[in-house]
């Protein structure tokens, strides 16, 4: 697997400044950060980037401002999207007709979690609402 480029990173604007900013102390502030990347040209690639580098990581290991967001909301970013995808294989594996056990395997979640995402958007698979 190759490494994605990294050339956008000349054009960022961290590039030109103290990077301190970016990683501050434990219960410091990301505020100065992303104001710099506010106007930052490469700013979606950085966070993008990020979102990359830091896959599967939970909130205590991601570290510094990318792209204009804090540790915290990149996590929660990562775990929204985890979560549509294992909702989306959700609701494939039971219009293919799988029984709940199975997708629950499948996706490693409960079953109870299975009836639930079913659940929420039930005309999806037919159903009456």
């Amino acid at each position: 697997m190759t490494s994605p480029s990294r050339q956008w990173m000349d054009a960022a604007l961290c590039a030109q400044t103290d990077p301190d900013l970016f990683f501050p102390e434990k219960g410091g502030s990301y505020q100065t950060a992303n104001k710099v990347c506010a106007s930052c040209p490469v700013r979606r690639q950085c966070a993008d980037y990020a979102q990359i580098a830091e896959r599967g990581l939970s909130y205590p290991y991601r570290h510094g401002a990318w792209g204009g967001t804090s540790p915290r909301k990149r996590a929660g970013t990562a775990d929204e999207t985890a979560r549509q995808a294992r909702d989306a294989d959700i609701r494939r594996y039971a219009a293919a007709g799988w029984d709940a056990e199975a997708i629950a395997t499948a996706v490693n979640c409960t079953s109870r979690t299975v009836w639930r995402v079913l659940a929420a958007k039930p005309r999806q698979f037919g159903e009456a609402a």
